[in-house]
């Protein structure tokens, strides 16, 4: 019965969450960083003035990025705030990325990722290109200042 209960508490959230990830979903990303079920949360970093050949890919960024920082600790405090002023839209515009956000599950694996540009205003969330409804470069680069 313990396993029932561990299952159905636990990793239900996360299934349900995989199955149904689109932009419009922020709710359910807002719920999961409450409920402790996201354990970590990366950061992607390309500075604005790197020059590439070819527009940065959520791809590109995860492999080629020039930092990475790590948060384990008071997710929700960090960013919660970040999440409520997301108000994805879909487009079909794409951007030249230079931040990426990686939300990641106690066993490590990955439930949800962020891509956005330099000016904090398009981007992709779950694979699909969007609109944001605020500056997230600019809260982001807030978030890392505020490590030092």
């Amino acid at each position: 019965m313990r396993m029932i209960w561990f299952v159905a508490v636990f990793l239900l959230p996360t299934c349900v969450y995989g199955q149904t990830a689109r932009p419009g979903s922020m709710e359910m990303l807002q719920s999961l960083l409450k409920s402790g079920v996201i354990a970590k949360i990366e950061i992607l970093r390309m500075p604005d003035e790197v020059m590439t050949r070819t527009s940065v890919t959520p791809t590109f960024l995860r492999s080629d990025a020039s930092y990475t920082v790590t948060f384990k600790n008071e997710l929700e405090r960090t960013f919660g705030p970040l999440l409520s002023e997301m108000t994805p839209k879909r487009s079909s515009k794409n951007s030249d990325l230079r931040w990426g956000i990686l939300f990641y599950n106690g066993s490590g694996q990955e439930i949800d990722s962020v891509f956005v540009d330099k000016f904090g205003e398009k981007g992709y969330m779950n694979g699909e290109t969007v609109e944001f409804g605020s500056n997230l470069a600019k809260r982001l680069r807030q978030i890392i200042r505020e490590l030092h």
